[in-house]
């Protein structure tokens, strides 16, 4: 494949649907995400981001927020 026709991942709004899709099994299981994970996790499916940025945010945040 060259680089015309390589995966890019999904398109915004094709990964904000699949969030749509997740949100009510997360609350069935009492479970939510916060925006900025929400964020996070379109980045992901974007593939404008790697599963290492994403974690290094999340314990970034995290480190802040024990402060």
């Amino acid at each position: 494949m060259n680089d015309d026709t390589a995966h890019r991942g999904l398109t915004e709004a094709q990964a904000r649907a699949e969030y749509d899709r997740l949100a009510p099994i997360m609350a069935i299981e009492g479970r939510t995400m916060d925006e900025p994970t929400k964020e996070l996790l379109v980045q992901l499916l974007q593939e404008n981001i790697t599963l290492d940025d994403a974690l290094d945010s999340i314990l970034r945040r995290r480190a802040q927020t024990e402060q």
